[in-house]
């Protein structure tokens, strides 16, 4: 019979395994894994998801472990940017790449091309970091007189490259993830860039185990979670593939408050209900906030129609009692920087003020060290504002 969890569990459950009911005292590699990687799409965002998660967390250290190599940027889940581990990166990367691959294969095949042997051209050519618009015109040149826009139903942006990086195996370079850098990335063959700090020969799991090592990971860092969360945190489609691969883990089966069968690694704990939560600021597309299908464990459907907006952005917010309850954003220049606050009811920021803006003001000093006037303001109700509007 599976063991009932409450809503309040759950909750607290998650916000533990997510380190956000106390920093996490480990390295950073360490925590980046233990949360399941950090969303990477914004330069910056990492950095903020970090700090909310790890003691005394600087730029420099994430810097230094990106430069080192021992973390890693790379289109992995749901074929967004992450960084991760690198020694996560073989399995993640392969999850990843099975599914782009049957994404892009009906396009590859109306436009006669062979999507694995573009993919290990490619990665003969990121032997050195090339930008898109170099692998773009080698896979042109490879194939003369396609058209691969013309082979993709509704057109796309950057046909060549969806379809030569389909297959994976290509990770970002610095200055790509480092503080502040927004300009176009440079790919290498993740590879050779991590020769030096993974076993050689590097593994190419076979996908059933790449699967189960990339779902437990999921697992000890979302879970309790639901096979409809599992299957979209991961990014693997279809109920065959998850279940091969469940069936590879030692899980144990709970019940959610709503009747729903909840899965967790064997060895995992809950946390109790009322287990204090501090507040917390996480930052835009936080993984944890579009990792499971169902979020009610961490905000009301109201919440979530003011956080998650068109063309799948998720804003920045704010959380009181362990529960999004309100947005945030910042304005920074060379002398000043200014984060605004904007809860969804006066009430239920008003009990915690004190608290939220001292940690906003923590956070400005860490995202705007050099300015010389950082002021932490409150806006009106987002969701008033959204109702007005």
């Amino acid at each position: 019979m599976a063991t009932p969890i409450s809503q309040a569990e759950l909750n607290r459950t998650t916000l533990a395994r997510q380190r956000l009911l106390t920093r996490s005292h480990h390295d950073v590699t360490a925590v980046v894994r233990a949360v399941g990687g950090l969303q990477a799409q914004h330069a910056d965002m990492p950095y903020i998801g970090l700090w909310s998660r790890r003691a005394g967390q600087t730029i420099a250290d994430l810097e230094a472990a990106l430069t080192g190599r021992v973390l890693v940027k790379a289109p992995l889940m749901r074929s967004t940017l992450h960084l991760v581990p690198a020694h996560d990166w073989p399995a993640l990367d392969a999850v990843a790449s099975e599914q782009r691959l049957a994404s892009w294969r009906p396009s590859a095949r109306r436009a006669g091309i062979d999507l694995v042997e573009l993919n290990a051209a490619v990665r003969e050519l990121c032997a050195e970091p090339r930008a898109v618009d170099e692998i773009e015109a080698f896979a042109a040149e490879r194939h003369p007189g396609v058209d691969a826009a013309a082979a993709i139903p509704g057109g796309v942006s950057r046909a060549w490259w969806r379809l030569a990086s389909a297959g994976g195996g290509l990770v970002h370079v610095p200055p790509s993830g480092l503080w502040g850098s927004h300009g176009a990335p440079r790919y290498v063959d993740g590879r050779l860039w991590l020769a030096e700090v993974l076993p050689l020969p590097i593994e190419q799991p076979e996908p059933d185990e790449a699967r189960a090592r990339v779902v437990e990971q999921y697992l000890r860092a979302f879970g309790p979670a639901s096979a409809a969360d599992v299957a979209r945190g991961v990014g693997i489609r279809g109920a065959t593939p998850l279940k091969h691969a469940l069936a590879r883990l030692d899980v144990r089966v709970l019940e959610g408050p709503d009747g729903r069968e909840l899965l967790d690694v064997a060895d995992g704990e809950t946390v109790d209900g009322d287990a204090p939560a501090p507040v917390r600021l996480l930052p835009r597309w936080d993984h944890l906030l579009v990792a499971h299908a169902e979020r009610d464990r961490l905000l009301d459907a109201e919440a979530a129609a003011a956080v998650y907006r068109r063309n799948a952005d998720v804003l920045p917010t704010f959380w009181v009692d362990g529960r999004v309850a309100g947005t945030w954003s910042v304005d920074v220049d060379r002398a000043h920087a200014n984060l605004q606050l904007g809860p969804f009811t006066g009430e239920l920021a008003a009990g915690h003020r004190d608290e939220l803006e001292t940690e906003a003001a923590e956070l400005l000093a860490y995202v705007a060290a050099d300015a010389t006037e950082r002021l932490v303001t409150w806006v009106p109700s987002a969701r008033a504002a959204r109702s007005s509007g």
